[in-house]
């Protein structure tokens, strides 16, 4: 019946980065303080769950070179591969043109469906 409208407030970097480093620890994941400083970027600049993501695909691509530290080349490998809600909606714009089905008219197929009408005897 009541609504409780609670502010919440965009955290600063120090705090994204000791959430990403708890994180790090959590996942028993190794990562060098390069590595978590860009990876605190990518946090601040997309979303603290799309960091968080990067920390575990990171951690597979440092084992698949046979590291013991995620480093800032493992964050920038999985960053090139892994597109953020952002990247991935400007991709999606730029070759809509080429995706199957595509229906860049939307509206005027809209109103011609409307205008037809369904045979009902």
């Amino acid at each position: 019946d009541r609504t409780i409208i609670i502010p919440t407030t965009q955290y600063e970097e120090k705090d994204l980065k000791q959430i990403l480093r708890i994180r790090c620890e959590e996942e028993d994941t190794e990562i060098s303080d390069d590595a978590l400083t860009v990876l605190t970027k990518v946090g601040g600049e997309t979303s603290l769950r799309y960091a968080i993501q990067l920390i575990s695909v990171a951690s597979f691509a440092c084992k698949k070179r046979k590291g013991t530290e995620i480093s800032v080349e493992d964050i920038k490998k999985v960053y090139s591969l892994f597109l953020d809600e952002q990247r991935s909606c400007e991709f999606l714009k730029e070759y809509q043109d080429e995706f199957m089905f595509n229906d860049t008219d939307s509206s005027e197929h809209v109103k011609e469906s409307t205008e037809q009408t369904m045979e009902t005897n």
